[in-house]
């Protein structure tokens, strides 16, 4: 049965790309400043896993002071999967987009998937409309859901045993699925 996240999916297309998607993610082991950030982080939720990740995507170090530090924290250590509605007001702060909350989410719980506009490009030629606009989080939250629904719809054989997160197989999966 198909998840209403995924309403109006081409279902041969989903198939075709759950038979692809292995290939598709087998060199993602190899990706050692990947999995190197992903496992460095031991704790929970905190700054240390935002500079992580900023390293890991090659953004500029923040630079906040105290009292925008403390929300930033409590809102990461606060917001739970799938929800992204609490992430909104990190959004006004400079130079963080969607993708970069994404980033931060994902190496900081392993469930969140890191936003992508050729993910949500695949996903909309799929047949579930998946706007990619990083000053939205609201788009990035159905972008979770769409990645939830492709994870419940999965059959077997179609998630491979890789060792990384499922949200980052799928999402390298929809990048370079054509």
């Amino acid at each position: 049965m198909i998840p209403v996240s995924l309403y109006g999916v081409d279902v041969e297309m989903c198939d075709a790309f759950y038979t692809a998607l292995p290939a598709l993610v087998a060199d993602s082991v190899d990706d050692e400043a990947y999995s190197k950030a992903l496992f460095s982080i031991e704790t929970e939720a905190s700054l240390e896993h935002i500079r992580i990740a900023d390293q890991w995507a090659s953004h500029q170090p923040f630079a906040w002071p105290e009292d925008i530090t403390n929300e930033v924290e409590m809102t990461l250590r606060t917001t739970t999967y799938p929800e992204v509605a609490m992430l909104e007001h990190l959004l006004t702060l400079d130079n963080i987009d969607a993708q970069r909350v994404s980033e931060w989410m994902h190496f900081s719980t392993n469930l969140f998937p890191i936003y992508s506009e050729a993910a949500c490009a695949t996903l909309t030629r799929m047949g579930v409309p998946t706007p990619y606009r990083p000053d939205d989080i609201a788009s990035y939250g159905l972008y979770v859901s769409r990645l939830e629904g492709l994870k419940m719809y999965a059959p077997a054989a179609g998630l491979p045993e890789i060792g990384l997160p499922r949200s980052r197989m799928l999402q390298l999966g929809l990048e370079r699925f054509e």
